[in-house]
């Protein structure tokens, strides 16, 4: 592995038996970007109650004659929830959220219905719990040491303050990318 200008890359021309280059010769490419996960369910409405209690904001939504499904957008990665239909389970897949407090989601998810796999504990990536959502994909939970949490306040504008914004939130400090 060589090193770019933007981090650590792959000489695209020792990829797949690629060699229209000469020896020597290397183009980078930017790492990937995960944008997509889409995760299957025989009732989508149901699968979606779950995440909304973590706290994703679906939308329901057809693309021209597919089915209905859920999506929600966060931080530039789409999250759809789609009827399993001829395309199988994704029962396997594994999920992994960060957020402001394992301890009170994993409370709101268990009255939900959810299956508690490993209750909330300290890790070395901060604190951490691991479940089943309603369809049977292992979702693991993380607040990680350095994430702010967020409080609210009648204080500002938002309605948002955090324990290092203790005078308040504009609109653009919700972007944690």
């Amino acid at each position: 592995m060589l090193r770019s200008r933007i981090g650590w890359g792959v000489p695209l021309n020792k990829r797949r038996g690629v060699t229209d280059r000469a020896e020597g010769e290397f183009m980078f490419a930017a790492p990937p970007v995960l944008n997509l996960i889409v995760l299957r369910s025989d009732d989508i409405d149901r699968a979606a109650d779950f995440y909304v209690e973590m706290g994703l904001l679906f939308i329901k939504h057809r693309h021209g004659q597919g089915p209905e499904h859920y999506v929600a957008e966060m931080n530039g990665l789409t999250f759809e929830i789609y009827p399993t239909g001829p395309h199988g389970s994704t029962e396997a897949t594994r999920l992994g959220f960060s957020v402001d407090d394992v301890d009170s989601i994993v409370d709101l998810l268990v009255k939900a219905g959810a299956e508690l796999l490993q209750p909330p504990h300290e890790s070395s990536w901060g604190r951490r719990a691991t479940m089943k959502d309603f369809d049977g994909h292992t979702v693991e939970l993380l607040t990680p040491p350095n994430r702010d949490r967020v409080v609210a306040s009648t204080k500002t504008s938002t309605g948002v303050i955090t324990e290092s914004h203790i005078e308040g939130m504009s609109p653009g400090d919700f972007d944690r990318s």
